[in-house]
């Protein structure tokens, strides 16, 4: 399955990633997530965004590094991304650590806490 990037019906940025992403697919989510993100602050919206990493693969480790870039470079207001297991958590609290932006980013195992701390 393909990695896709939209808004839903809530405004809320969703980026569902699927399989194994090296630097290619992950600047293209990036990409689009940015437009969205331009898009939502011309409305006067907030940027909210769920990365739904339930179905991830393999992530080299450059494209690791990018995904660090890309979350400390982007202008969104609050992000979490969803995922299972204590190792994607501890892997993931790592990386949002070296963004500079913790305090605006989560790491939740649960879809329906993850939309309300975003909207909270």
């Amino acid at each position: 399955m393909q990695n896709k990037v939209y808004l839903d019906q809530d405004g809320i940025i969703v980026i569902d990633t699927h399989g194994d992403q090296d630097e290619e697919s992950v600047e293209q989510m990036g990409h689009d997530v940015e437009n969205l993100i331009t898009e939502q602050r011309k409305l006067g919206r907030p940027a909210l965004i769920i990365d739904n990493l339930m179905d991830l693969g393999n992530v080299g480790p450059d494209a690791r590094k990018l995904v660090v870039q890309l979350a400390g470079r982007l202008d969104y207001d609050r992000a979490v991304m969803i995922g299972k297991g204590g190792l994607m958590r501890f892997g993931t609290n790592l990386m949002l650590r070296a963004t500079g932006k913790s305090y605006k980013i989560r790491f939740m195992e649960n879809e329906t806490e993850a939309r309300k701390w975003l909207h909270g």
